[in-house]
């Protein structure tokens, strides 16, 4: 960094004191002590729906010709976030709003000294992206394949952002596939969804929750009939079931079996004499024993992202079972 040589208010000469504990330039004629302080510099990163990333090319050294966020130093009477706001419309040609601080660093620059360097996140309000004052070109990125960055910080603070949106990103896409899949009544096989890595707990645990489910009915004093049932014949009933649920679950080809084996259920239940409203809770029971047992591995205290999963799964547990009580009713008056 260039250091001052002259006083700007007596213009005499400056020679260097150590004072506070560092050296520092100090007038020899009026005693102005001249402070070293870091420049403050707006970085904003912005994404768009698809998780990409929107960068410009610097059309100026330091590191002409490389892709960066926007970014640039404050001015004096502007705030860092108006800076930042600033920026991305200068160089990316859009108006944005600042959504939360990203990172803070510090950076040695062998022209401008010490940089203090704070990045955000931004939103696109409006506008066209296009490149403007130091930047010659723009593009949007894959989030997790972005060129080399044009500064350590900015890398620095893309991990960071990754690490924020991560848990975010996971849940809009599960979820807006989720949507399709149930909206469009189309298969579940080829969607990879949050909730998928519970089905493993609830099939390893298939034979825990199905004995919790049968102590419960053989006790429930508002499905009294259950007690006539076969203890072994309805364990094996749940049994089959979990071994089929991710299948039954996702495949839509396995439709006709689900039917067969819930119609089959119902007709059972008439056969042991269990009245249509019994065999409806039976099946209620069994939802609330699968999304209890998720929920009782204490996944609420985790991230947001595994109470999404919990969330999604009593979602899915609603589509198959609002399925299998019709089945199941259908079998039992036919």
């Amino acid at each position: 960094m260039r250091k001052k040589l002259y006083c700007n208010y007596c213009n005499n000469s400056l020679r260097m004191e150590f004072l506070e504990g560092r050296k520092r330039q100090v007038c020899k004629n009026c005693g102005q002590v001249y402070y070293e302080n870091p420049l403050p510099v707006a970085s904003v990163i912005v994404s768009n729906d698809d998780h990409e990333l929107l960068l410009v090319k610097r059309a100026r050294e330091p590191f002409k010709d490389m892709w960066c966020f926007p970014i640039g130093f404050a001015e004096t009477g502007e705030s860092i976030e108006h800076a930042a706001i600033r920026e991305l419309r200068e160089e990316g040609g859009i108006d944005g709003r600042i959504v939360q601080l990203i990172d803070v660093d510090s950076h040695i620059n062998s022209f401008y000294g010490e940089l203090l360097i704070v990045t955000f996140e931004g939103e696109k309000l409006g506008g066209n992206e296009c490149a403007g004052d130091d930047a010659s070109d723009w593009g949007y990125f894959p989030a997790m394949n972005l060129p080399k960055l044009a500064f350590d910080s900015q890398e620095k603070a893309l991990k960071k952002f990754l690490e924020i949106k991560n848990d975010a990103w996971n849940i809009h896409d599960s979820f807006e596939k989720f949507v399709k899949v149930t909206s469009d009544q189309e298969s579940f096989a080829a969607v990879e969804l949050l909730s998928d890595e519970l089905i493993d707990i609830i099939e390893d645990n298939a034979e825990r929750i199905s004995e919790l489910w049968l102590n419960d009915i053989s006790t429930n004093p508002s499905i009294g009939s259950c007690k006539r049932l076969n203890r072994e014949e309805i364990l094996l009933s749940a049994m089959t079931f979990l071994a089929n649920f991710r299948r039954w679950l996702k495949e839509k080809g396995s439709e006709a079996e689900f039917k067969g084996f819930f119609a089959a259920f119902g007709a059972l239940m008439q056969k042991n004499g269990i009245p249509p409203e019994e065999l409806i809770s039976l099946l209620s029971l069994f939802k609330k024993h699968l999304f209890r047992f998720i929920s009782s591995w204490g996944l609420w205290n985790k991230p947001v992202v595994e109470i999404y999963r919990i969330f999604e799964l009593g979602e899915r547990l609603v589509y198959i079972f609002d399925r299998a009580v019709y089945y199941a009713v259908r079998g039992y008056n036919d």
